[in-house]
Parts: C-alpha cells; sequence; structure tokens
C-alpha cells in the first residue's frame, strides 16, 4: 500500500486527536474505544517497530513510552509548540515539557524532532 504525503499528514492529524480526546474523557469505555481507533491507524501504516517487533542486528531498542508521552510525541509531531500541545491535551506547559524530555530520554534523542523522529521510525506515533 502507497500511501501519498497529504494521506499520512491526515493519518497524523486524526492519531493526534483521537490520543487527545481520549487522554481527555473520564469514561473508560470511551476512552478504550479511541485508542483502539488510534491503533488502528497506526497499524494500517505498516507493521508495529519498537520493543515488540523484534531486535535486529545492531539495533537498539528505546524503553517503553507511557501514553501520555505518546500523546505528547504525537501533538508535537504535527507542529504544535507545547503551549499548543499543552492546551490540546489539558495539561500544563511544564507538564508537556517534561513529558517531552522523558520521551526524549527513552528515544536517546537530543531534541524535539529527533524524538519525534525515532518515535516514528518504532512506530509509536505514525
Amino acid at each position: 500500500m502507497t500511501v501519498t504525503s497529504a494521506q499520512l499528514d491526515d493519518t497524523r492529524q486524526l492519531f493526534a486527536q483521537l490520543r487527545c480526546r481520549a487522554g481527555a474523557t473520564r469514561d473508560p469505555e470511551v476512552r478504550q474505544r479511541l485508542l483502539r481507533r488510534a491503533s488502528v491507524l497506526l497499524e494500517a501504516l505498516g507493521s508495529p517497530g519498537g520493543a515488540s517487533g523484534g531486535a535486529r542486528r545492531g539495533h537498539i531498542y528505546p524503553q517503553h513510552l507511557t501514553g501520555r508521552e505518546i500523546d505528547v510525541l504525537a501533538v508535537v509531531g504535527i507542529g504544535a509548540t507545547n503551549s499548543e500541545a499543552a492546551e490540546r491535551l489539558g495539561v500544563t506547559t511544564e507538564t508537556v515539557k517534561g513529558y517531552l524530555r522523558t520521551a526524549m530520554h527513552k528515544l536517546q534523542a537530543t531534541n524535539r524532532y529527533s524524538a519525534v523522529q525515532s518515535a516514528r521510525q518504532h512506530r509509536f506515533i505514525p
């Protein structure tokens, strides 16, 4: 399956929206349904990598990312600033910075751009 750049952008937007809404709802059933739909989008783009994808020679996989770290990376990955991500996720800017720092450490990234790229490579986000 060939995915166009526009389709990939749309998928990333939808994935981020689903993750944000899942984090904002108090209904556990609705949250799980939204997270499942986000997972379906991710799976549709290809086989998952990350820790469950099996080791390749010479390749180090990152530690497990938490749901909120994935949420932050998904929103930052569509171009949101820290303050915009905070607004979309219903948290403070400092909380976003904390999640981003932790995700960067786990992904062995030196900046937010490389963290997003690594998260995409490991199929944590589209």
